[in-house]
């Protein structure tokens, strides 16, 4: 992948497509490199989200390119949390009310 992200000025701007990647996933992804870079999310148009990544002054060219394709990584399995998330809700709530069914909540005297 030599050359897919550019790396200006401290800069490296991304474009992604938000029909691969949910905004809960782009937001936590965000979150957990918060320590390496900043992250500034644009406007979405509905289907793609503009994301700038700003890098402390101090950064080398080869950091910043490893610290995006992290991301990128980190992206890929917040999506997958979520999307695995969602097909698990109904199975969790199944469990978790049965587990509370056979439970008395209120004490009774």
């Amino acid at each position: 992948m030599p050359g897919a992200f550019v790396f200006h000025e401290g800069v490296v701007r991304l474009t992604l497509d938000l029909r691969v990647y949910r905004l809960a996933a782009v937001q936590k992804a965000s979150y957990r490199f918060a320590e390496h870079f900043t992250v500034v999310l644009g406007t979405s148009d509905g289907q793609l989200l503009p994301v700038t990544c700003l890098f402390r002054p101090d950064t080398r060219k080869a950091e910043a390119l490893d610290a995006v394709r992290c991301y990128f990584q980190e992206l890929l399995d917040q999506e997958l949390r979520e999307q695995i998330g969602e097909e698990t809700r109904p199975v969790r709530a199944l469990i978790l009310a049965q587990a509370f069914s056979r439970t008395d909540l209120i004490r009774r005297d």
